[in-house]
């Protein structure tokens, strides 16, 4: 039976959306029988896990400060990690903003270890032009190098795939989308008590500015913030609620007990808030960005993370016409299942992973031997 290393930032109590995707595939994969799989992330693993897990310790200070997802990660886990990439037949990257996840790379490109990259991630937009300086000589330097020597590479939307195929220079990127479990997102007879959630991390990218305005103009209504980040709601405000990092299946109570759900952030493609709230059956007001042509969406809607007041008022009137209608939760369920299937998602990198495993992949011709070499070396003889 093939090993399969998958390395993701966190494990899925951390409480973002990666990680969750990252653990329905693991567990999906493991569950299929074909590979042994073994999740690698930073933390402490959670006990009752399909799969075998890999923790690794890591300082998160940078995040903490600045919601930014860089992590340190501790040099004994890093030849841990080394150990693990070895033994692998196939390692299975979710994304390559971490600095474990391209070590990890590095060294199963030394050990001809094929490597299946998947992008979570695309231009990350931010106002700061020292931001977007910085992201430009990463992309350059490090990213499009990462895309480059992947053995396969997958985006997790089109968009994405768009934002960085000027990195792959004409490797091919393919596309498949997340699913959805629908076993735990969907219809649940309970009392729609939040008027309107907002779930995703506290960021601005993520339009959390525009939720604090919002339920300063809208003091009738509930507003429910789940999530986590630097840039958190204040807690004062009498019509606001806060719940830090729900677990999934909190998070799948909350859609349920929403009349409506916004997504008025600026993503490269539709994030899991979108079908995830609508499996549940609950109406979904997002941006354009967010928006999937295969979804019907309460409303689809422009953004500005500086919030003029014009598009505020777009917002509003289309949050107060969606609780003043009565949506077919059914409808917005069937969608779901109709075009995001955890199943068939796990299905399709099932078949791309046994492919790659049958391949031989090409070792990059090295020029000299250099001095970085050595983590591996190091973690070879500690086998």
């Amino acid at each position: 039976m093939p090993e399969l290393l998958m390395i993701s930032s966190h494990f899925i109590d951390h409480g973002g959306g990666l990680e969750r995707v990252a653990d329905d595939l693991a567990r999906r994969l493991a569950e299929d029988g074909r590979f042994a799989v073994t999740l690698a992330a930073h933390g402490p693993a959670p006990s009752g896990l399909a799969y075998r897990t890999l923790a690794l310790r890591a300082s998160s200070i940078v995040e903490r400060l600045t919601g930014l997802p860089l992590l340190f990660p501790h040099p004994a886990d890093l030849f841990a990690l080394a150990k693990a990439v070895r033994k692998a037949d196939v390692v299975v990257l979710h994304d390559n903003l971490y600095l474990a996840n391209l070590i990890a790379q590095w060294v199963a490109q030394r050990r001809a270890i094929p490597t299946i990259l998947i992008k979570h991630s695309g231009w990350v937009h931010s106002p700061s032009a020292v931001m977007r300086t910085a992201q430009s000589i990463a992309n350059r330097l490090v990213l499009g190098p990462s895309l480059r020597s992947a053995t396969r590479c997958v985006a997790v939307t089109a968009a994405k795939r768009d934002s960085l195929s000027h990195l792959a220079r004409g490797r091919n990127i393919d596309v498949i989308e997340n699913g959805i479990d629908t076993s735990l997102f969907s219809i649940q007879e309970v009392e729609r008590d939040i008027d309107v959630l907002f779930v995703g991390r506290f960021v601005v990218k993520k339009g959390i500015g525009l939720v604090e305005r919002l339920a300063a103009q809208m003091p009738e209504c509930r507003f429910l913030c789940a999530g986590f980040g630097p840039a958190a709601p204040q807690r004062t405000r009498a019509n606001i609620l806060v719940v830090d990092r729900p677990d999934p299946a909190e998070i799948a109570r909350l859609y349920a007990r929403a009349r409506v759900v916004v997504v008025p952030a600026h993503s490269e493609g539709t994030p899991l808030v979108v079908p995830e709230s609508l499996a549940c059956g609950t109406p979904v007001i997002a941006s354009r960005q967010a928006a999937h042509p295969a979804l019907p969406l309460a409303a689809i809607l422009p953004i500005d993370l500086d919030w003029p007041d014009a598009v505020v008022r777009q917002w509003k009137a289309a949050i107060a016409a969606a609780l003043a209608e009565k949506a077919d939760p059914h409808r917005l369920h069937k969608a779901v299942t109709d075009h995001f299937s955890l199943i068939a998602t796990a299905g399709r990198y099932a078949a791309l992973i046994e492919e790659v495993v049958g391949v031989p992949y090409a070792l990059p011709e090295r020029r000299s031997a250099r001095p970085e070499d050595s983590i591996d070396d190091i973690a070879s003889g500690a086998s």
